[in-house]
């Protein structure tokens, strides 16, 4: 079964976990931390780690200090020795986000939501989904632009080839039902969900069912889990 699992980042972390946290994650994870000149920067980043630790440790029934961590050529992760549990991670403003289970291809994206030039989604979204967005009522339209956005990342994510693949050679856009797919992978199935009103969360697979709401899990669970 896929789950999404959404961590939202405290403004402080008690010294107690954060000490405890950087004890459990990689040494690159360490030294990338501590060269962050924000403090949210680091946060993100090792809580990102801690989150698909305790996870996908449920998942390979290893412990999670013995789970280790490959990147294909372009860049996408995947756990050295169980390279069959699929598992994509993202982050962006106050949010963390884990897709994992099932036999497919993963892949998640959350962004934080702010004002941006529409003009971009000329250079980087196909012109039907152009098209799509510049019907959308003006109220509504950077709502549409960061679903957009976010669908077409998670799918970037989930096949695994980065930036290779042009934004704008795919299209992803809603049915008569409301549904999102994408008219070039037909097969993928997509989900698009609202955090809060700063956050948008964007998820993909390859095939599986993907969950109708993520899962949100406390600082204090991650911490219990990880114990």
């Amino acid at each position: 079964m896929i789950t999404i699992r959404m961590l939202q980042v405290p403004e402080v972390l008690p010294k107690a976990y954060w000490d405890h946290f950087l004890s459990q994650v990689s040494a690159e994870r360490r030294a990338q931390a501590s060269r962050f000149v924000r403090q949210a920067d680091a946060y993100r980043s090792v809580l990102g780690e801690i989150l698909t630790r305790v996870t996908l440790s449920k998942l390979t029934g290893l412990r999670s200090h013995e789970l280790s961590f490959t990147r294909n050529s372009y860049g996408k992760p995947s756990l050295s020795h169980h390279s069959d549990v699929p598992f994509n991670v993202s982050h962006s403003g106050d949010w963390i986000a884990l897709i994992s289970g099932g036999a497919d291809e993963l892949g998640v994206d959350v962004e934080k939501i702010a004002p941006i030039d529409m003009q971009i989604a000329e250079r980087f979204f196909s012109p039907t989904e152009s098209q799509f967005l510049a019907a959308v009522p003006v109220d509504r339209r950077l709502e549409t632009f960061y679903r957009l956005w976010t669908l077409k990342e998670s799918y970037i994510k989930a096949v695994g080839m980065g930036l290779s693949i042009p934004l704008d050679s795919f299209a992803i856009l809603p049915d008569e039902g409301g549904v999102w797919h994408c008219e070039q992978a037909a097969e993928y199935r997509f989900h698009s969900h609202r955090l809060d009103e700063g956050h948008m969360l964007a998820a993909c697979s390859a095939g599986g069912e993907l969950p109708s709401q993520p899962e949100i899990i406390t600082l204090e669970e991650l911490y219990t889990e990880l114990v």
